[in-house]
């Protein structure tokens, strides 16, 4: 395990549910190709903080990697919903390139 995602994980240990923390521990297991364990931080941003964009694109990227397409176009296609009712309109085109690459 990396010394940045020992140190995220102590930080997350005072504050469990903070969005931005389990995003950078999530991105840590990306990096190492540890998906399974990634879409778990993942998963859980967007169940504790919705409006959480970043975590959708990376979550469906995931599925993406692990092969379940399915999963990953249902993201993205929360995502991009997510991100128009938050006006990120950079995050939602973006995410449609993305699914409309997966058609």
């Amino acid at each position: 395990m990396s010394d940045r995602l020992n140190s995220l994980l102590k930080l997350l240990e005072k504050d469990p549910d903070d969005s931005f923390l389990l995003y950078g521990i999530a991105l840590e297991h990306i990096s190492t190709g540890n998906y399974q364990e990634a879409e778990r931080y993942l998963s859980s941003i967007i169940k504790k903080d919705p409006d959480y964009v970043p975590a959708y694109m990376q979550l469906a990227q995931v599925y993406e990697n692990l092969n379940m397409i399915d999963k990953a176009k249902n993201i993205y296609k929360d995502g991009i919903e997510i991100a128009r009712k938050n006006n990120d309109s950079h995050a939602a085109e973006e995410m449609e390139e993305f699914l409309n690459e997966l058609k």
